[in-house]
């Protein structure tokens, strides 16, 4: 019995010995690694002047100074780690119908969205006491170009097909809008960083277009594509939400990506 606490206890020396050595190393190798560099990038040049936090005129200075930059930024800015966006690949979409009418499932593979360049910034409401902003949008047209896939039913018909899709989504209006902290990191500069988003949308109409339904059958095809077009409307239900995920996705990882680089009071100086 002696024997084994004896065993035990040497066990626990040796065991509590390596994390002393451990720790002492650990605390060595830190001594003399280089401290992590947080970057302070200036806003980029395209941006011009920021907009003062103290501005009485701030929503007004943010629409005027945010929308010249759109068409820049969707063509990606490397430096500031935001990526292309004209066109931006979305991997997969997929649109779930289920009416009395319509019932199908279509998912697009490597779709091309086309149409960010051509935002329009109409309005915005920044709320710096609340940590709030609103930003509200407008575009004629935004482009789905990709490879899909559909099976299901419309009416007593059923629908099948594989091929090239074209969905058009015209007169789109939406917001941006967003809460967010702001992080004070060791350089002493505080960094923004959204902590939710919401993304509410209006679509004024579709237009739909899938080659190759019912292998290739042209007169059905198109006797498809012109039923999916009149219902647009019961189409755009399972459409929308998808495209809201894709523009918020894009929002955030833009937003994030500058905001990680560029201090808050880069984008807002107090003085």
């Amino acid at each position: 019995m002696v024997a084994n606490m004896f065993r035990s206890n040497n066990r626990f020396l040796c065991e509590a010995f390596t994390v002393f050595v451990a720790c002492l190393c650990w605390l060595q190798i830190a001594q003399y690694a280089e401290p992590v560099k947080i970057p302070a990038l200036p806003l980029p040049s395209y941006v011009g002047k920021a907009c003062r936090a103290n501005d009485p005129n701030l929503n007004e200075c943010v629409v005027r100074t945010g929308a010249p930059v759109i068409k820049r930024i969707t063509q990606g800015d490397p430096k500031y780690r935001i990526p292309k966006l004209e066109p931006l690949t979305i991997s997969k979409m997929r649109i779930e119908q289920g009416t009395k009418q319509v019932g199908m499932t279509m998912e697009c593979q490597e779709c091309q969205l086309y149409g960010l360049s051509e935002v329009n910034f109409t309005a915005a409401r920044v709320d710096l006491k609340k940590r709030h902003v609103e930003w509200d949008f407008w575009m004629d047209k935004l482009m789905f170009l990709g490879k899909y896939k559909v099976s299901g039913r419309v009416l007593i018909l059923p629908i099948t097909g594989s091929g090239d899709a074209n969905i058009t989504l015209s007169n789109v209006t939406f917001s941006f809008l967003y809460d967010y902290d702001l992080d004070l990191k060791e350089n002493g500069k505080n960094y923004a960083r959204i902590t939710n988003s919401t993304l509410p949308y209006k679509i004024g109409g579709m237009y739909i277009n899938l080659e190759n339904l019912f292998n290739g059958d042209k007169l059905l095809g198109e006797n498809m594509n012109r039923f999916l077009n009149e219902n647009w409307r019961d189409i755009i239900k399972e459409v929308g939400p998808a495209v809201a995920d894709a523009l918020t996705e894009v929002f955030r990882a833009t937003m994030g990506a500058m905001a990680d680089l560029v201090p808050f009071e880069y984008l807002f100086p107090s003085d």
